[in-house]
């Protein structure tokens, strides 16, 4: 019966492996706009032939537009109509760029561009788009998206093989909405094709890691990866709640060369005291002073007050800090927070990265810094 079991799971797992590999080479559905609800959006394709397929409730038609036709402007509300008729769904499809951009309050936000298929469709009161674009675009999309200003193919390379690892283990995660993943900080940044200055760099660069992806015990790793370390990165269980043994912490003294290395946050003592009061912490500004300079100069994940203990990362996602890797001082009235790196602090700092690529590092050298134990392998031979 276990020996059945066991075969039951394994089989289960590649089936879903083998989902997650199709899913993958077909290209991803992506939720775009995903950080706001709009009612209002504006499409055009920009060149090149189109096909646009309506779905009423009663019918579906389509139209295709050649090279040479005139390439309207749709504009779409929340009701999702064309010609007057609602629609269930339209979906647009080309191989040319379809840009898109959609009403924030009451101003159009920035163009985004996209390449391959478009679906737009009515969510309550709002509009819902969908694109499904080929892997290496959607892949370079989010590297530029990440840290496009950097003009680093070493750095390029490794969050390509980063964003790539993290989309193959990801994939499952909004299938039952009808995509595999969303445009925003809640999956990975992704404003379109690559479309700024060092497009030309950022897409030669992910085309320079073909599929290649980071395993850890032949399966793929959680790619994790965060704007600056401060100088020092941590591991996943302080910050979260799982162990992985492929993460580890380690000085990163290229971080510091960053301009996000270091920041500061100005709060009331009176809002401080607040916020503690919620967590059964009272204490006197001098008990506060006091316990500020006891905290060690060294990266900490939890803070122990009074015998309990409290994860830094729930103090901060409260305070809004940049990261968890904090200094405070008291000055007066006023708790002066000084901050060191941007975000998690766990896996690959991209300030740090875009360093190492600067000092001649390859993209294997970076992950296997802020990594351990990686193997590199293609999506074909998972």
């Amino acid at each position: 019966m276990k020996l059945t079991g066991i075969l039951f799971a394994l089989l289960l797992q590649l089936i879903v492996q083998g989902q997650s590999t199709k899913a993958y080479k077909s290209g991803p559905r992506i939720l775009t706009f995903a950080e706001q609800e709009y009612g209002r959006a504006q499409v055009k394709v920009k060149s090149g032939s189109y096909t646009l397929v309506a779905y009423t409730p009663d019918s579906i038609f389509s139209m295709e537009y050649g090279v040479d036709d005139v390439h309207p402007l749709y504009t779409f509300r929340g009701d999702l109509r064309l010609n007057r008729a609602a629609c269930d769904s339209i979906i647009i499809s080309s191989n040319d760029t379809i840009v898109m951009r959609v009403m924030h309050g009451k101003k159009w936000t920035r163009e985004r561009p996209y390449m391959g298929q478009l679906t737009i469709r009515p969510f309550l009161i709002y509009l819902e788009a969908i694109v499904k674009v080929p892997i290496s675009n959607y892949i370079a999309g989010v590297v530029e998206a990440e840290g496009g200003l950097s003009p680093e193919p070493a750095y390029h390379q490794a969050q390509a093989v980063l964003s790539r690892t993290w989309l193959l283990t990801n994939l499952s995660k909004h299938a039952k909405e009808g995509y595999h993943v969303k445009d925003d900080q809640s999956s990975q940044a992704f404003k379109g094709v690559p479309h700024g200055k060092n497009a030309t760099i950022i897409q030669s660069a992910v085309l320079a890691t073909k599929d290649s992806i980071a395993t850890h015990n032949s399966k793929p790793i959680v790619g994790f990866y965060h704007s600056n370390s401060g100088g020092m990165t941590t591991l996943p269980h302080l910050v979260w709640s799982k162990e992985l043994p492929y993460c580890r912490a380690v000085l990163d003294p290229f971080s510091t060369k960053g301009s996000r290395y270091q920041w500061q946050h100005r709060t009331s003592l009176s809002d401080w005291s607040a916020y503690w009061d919620t967590q059964g912490v009272s204490m006197v500004a001098e008990e506060w002073s006091a316990y500020f300079e006891s905290i060690p100069p060294a990266r900490s994940s939890h803070w122990q007050i009074n015998e309990k203990s409290f994860k830094l990362e729930t103090v901060r996602r409260h305070f809004k800090w940049k990261s968890g890797f904090v200094h405070p001082l008291l000055e007066g009235d006023t708790v002066v927070v000084k901050g060191y790196g941007f975000g998690h602090g766990v896996g690959m700092s991209q300030q740090g990265a875009m360093h190492m690529g600067s000092s001649g590092f390859t993209w294997k050298e970076i992950l296997d810094f802020y990594f351990k134990d990686l193997s590199y392998t293609v999506v074909d031979k998972l």
